[in-house]
């Protein structure tokens, strides 16, 4: 998937946390993130590449079922990402 629309992407260290806070539009999304790179280049818009966090799955099953932690559904979604069907149902 592929987004030029402009987002607010805001990182910071509160004194009150461990760790660092990431915000996509206002939104915490850290909890849906192991980390990300922050690419820019004179002239282009800032790029960033969210490494998000989710399970593997093994290349030999056949037939699984994915678990994306709600954080990261929510993440997804708010990056334009439409859930599959049945799972938009429950």
């Amino acid at each position: 998937m592929t987004d030029r629309q402009p987002r607010s992407l805001r990182i910071s260290t509160p004194k009150d946390r461990g760790g660092h806070l990431v915000e996509l539009d206002g939104v915490d999304i850290s909890n849906a993130l192991l980390g990300l790179s922050l690419n820019v280049r004179a002239g282009d818009m800032p790029t960033v590449v969210l490494d998000v966090v989710a399970k593997k799955i093994p290349a030999e099953l056949d037939e699984v079922r994915a678990y994306l932690p709600d954080a990261t559904k929510d993440l997804l979604v708010r990056l334009g990402w439409t859930p599959p069907a049945e799972e938009a149902k429950s």
